[in-house]
């Protein structure tokens, strides 16, 4: 039987040759029959061999027997005998980095070794921050992997050698890489191309359809691979290195696979599908972030983390173990999504979100192994959970404007103490205005996976936090009945830059109510007749005819960047005040904007009014 399935293999990857041939550097899709069981793709599909991996899995836990019990083991070469293994390094610095993550993977130093058992030496190849990504590339004698600090290094077995092939940047980082089966190219995150001799990064767009292998799918030679397709998009696919012919399987970013199923994400840490290898058929099995995600190829069950929907319990994430055949779940409450899988698929390490929470799971029960309960001081888990609540509410909220307004009395408040912040007030204008939370151009497709407080400050019932990288990035909160609630976005209450401008806007309100024109009109007579003037004159000579019967009030001040519609994160870094002047007469109220700037200057002057008041989402 064994010698006939390698007989019809031959025969397939024949025809595969001969069907497939093409001119020189063009790529032609293996096409799906009709029938998905005929034809070439029909036994490609169906011909796969899980066996090879079980035996991996099993000869992995024999090798890992000789490893040294205090290592950690990431990865085997089985071939020749090295284990990839790390231990712990405790770390202050690490806690703190920790302490900031609203939703995210851990970091923590690690010492990195490897370890040959045909010897039993032992090599420390360095400290570093846990590893996001590695890899063995075809041989198994080279170890590629990208450090918690985004730098790229590769370890040569035989030489003994480590190289740090790239420097990792503060403004971009590396989280996955890909080898290309002739190991003189890596993939990273898959939009740049490494070429290691030179060390050179290429955009990716220069290589479509250059396959990057992810794992081998069976005896011949074809792989899974990661590639872009005409358009560039990242494309999941079978590749044939004999005759340089594909067949797409999904458009997304690559996993793990067993043979059987396949999981992959449609962009990084978005959401899970998983697919099946012999109908080709896709499944969403996780909409929220997922953090990391295995297949054991044991069992064939997945692994995978992702944020747990009680946003308010102490275990920020959940790690779920999924039957795929069955859809059965079992489901352990965790405060760390960060785990390793290790090569004998018995047991994952995680990483954890202090130094003293050292956490490992028995796969087949899912049993946690603990030591240590180090917590999140209340009042910094309090503002990170509102934080959590104000995205989800942003991103998945679809119903009507009376319930997103009870939602949103949850999360958001008004207050005037120190300083007048009016978040809910905000919120509130902006669905009226888009029917949404938020318009679609300020937000990401999907919620944002890692979501990080690059600086926070708790004072009494007060904290100011930043998130960075958002429109929204500077927020103020206060605790009210001991819950956290966002009162303001960049009003930046304790800055001097906000005073200033206060008292600035206090002098030309002022002047408008004891009618001094001279001093209230000055900052539109400037020999200047334009259009935008002559309506800025007249909308300040109508208050001041009105000024007797009118009550002028200072409301809210947001702080804006040069960048609209992007936020101040600094009152230092303020391009644009925006301020909310309320009017009321004896029978209305009124709500005016009221924008000082200081582009091209040193200090804020009086800009112009309108008689649209400032909310979230206002754009010029």
């Amino acid at each position: 039987m064994k010698k006939a399935t390698q007989l019809i293999l031959i025969l397939i990857m024949s025809l595969l040759t001969v069907s497939c041939a093409v001119k020189q550097g063009q790529l032609v899709i293996i096409e799906k029959q009709s029938n998905s069981k005929s034809g070439a793709e029909g036994n490609l599909s169906s011909n796969f061999n899980i066996m090879p991996q079980k035996i991996s899995i099993e000869k992995n836990a024999t090798i890992l027997k000789k490893v040294d019990p205090t290592i950690i083991p990431l990865a085997v070469s089985q071939d020749i005998g090295v284990v990839m293994g790390f231990t712990y390094i405790n770390s202050t610095e690490a806690d703190e980095t920790n302490s900031k993550i609203v939703s995210g993977n851990m970091i923590q130093p690690i010492a990195l070794y490897a370890f040959n058992t045909n010897n039993n030496e032992k090599i420390m190849l360095g400290n570093f921050l846990s590893l996001k990504d590695y890899q063995f590339d075809e041989t198994g004698k080279l170890f590629a992997f990208i450090d918690g600090s985004s730098n790229i290094y590769i370890y040569d077995t035989d030489a003994k050698q480590l190289q740090k092939i790239i420097e990792g940047k503060n403004y971009y980082a590396y989280d996955s890489l890909s080898w290309s089966k002739d190991s003189e190219k890596l993939l990273v995150n898959q939009r740049m191309t490494l070429d290691i001799s030179s060390k050179q990064l290429i955009s990716f767009a220069v290589d479509a359809y250059n396959p990057f292998v992810e794992q081998k799918y069976n005896n011949q030679e074809i792989y899974i691979v990661q590639m872009k397709n005409s358009e560039y998009n990242d494309m999941i696919a079978l590749y044939n290195f004999d005759n340089k012919s594909y067949k797409s399987l999904a458009n997304g970013l690559f996993l793990d696979s067993d043979n059987i199923n396949l999981i992959y994400t449609k962009q990084s840490q978005s959401s899970l599908s998983v697919l099946n290898m012999e109908t080709f058929e896709s499944t969403s099995i996780e909409a929220g972030p997922v953090f990391n995600a295995k297949i054991l190829k044991s069992t064939g069950d997945i692994l995978y983390t992702t944020i747990n929907t009680d946003l308010t319990s102490s275990n920020r994430y959940l790690l779920i173990k999924l039957n795929p055949s069955t859809g059965n779940k079992k489901i352990v409450a965790l405060n760390t999504p960060t785990f390793y899988l290790s090569p004998a698929e018995d047991r994952l390490y995680f990483i954890g979100d202090y130094n003293e929470n050292k956490i490992a799971v028995d796969i087949e029960g899912l049993t946690i192994i603990q030591s240590g309960n180090k917590k999140n001081s209340p009042d910094l888990f309090g503002i990170k959970t509102t934080i959590l609540k104000m995205f989800n509410l942003d991103y998945t909220y679809a119903g009507t404007y009376e319930e997103y307004e009870k939602q949103a009395q949850k999360i958001y408040t008004n207050t005037s103490s120190p300083i007048i912040q009016e978040a809910l007030e905000n919120k509130l204008i902006d669905f009226k205005r888009f029917n949404m939370p938020l318009p679609t151009w300020q937000k990401e497709p999907v919620i944002p996976p890692t979501i990080v407080l690059n600086t926070y400050s708790i004072m009494d019932n007060r904290a100011s936090v930043n998130i960075g990288l958002f429109f929204i990035n500077s927020i103020e909160l206060a605790k009210i009945d001991n819950s956290w609630m966002v009162t303001g976005f960049s009003t930046h209450p304790d800055s001097k830059e906000v005073k200033e401008i206060r008292t600035m806007v206090q002098k030309h309100i002022n002047d408008i109510e004891t009618k001094n024109s001279k001093e209230a009109l000055k900052y539109w007579k400037d020999g200047n007749i334009s259009e935008f003037n002559t309506k800025q004159l007249q909308i300040v000579e109508d208050l001041i005819k009105e000024a007797d019967s009118s009550k002028f009030e200072i409301g809210e001040i947001e702080l804006w960047s040069i960048s609209d519609p992007h936020r101040a994160e600094s009152a230092q870094a303020a391009k644009e005040a925006k301020v909310k002047i309320i009017i009321s007469t004896e029978n209305s109220a009124k709500k005016y904007k009221l924008v000082l700037s200081k582009l091209n200057k040193n200090n804020f002057s009086i800009q112009s009014w309108s008689i649209d008041p400032l909310s979230i989402s206002q754009l010029r």
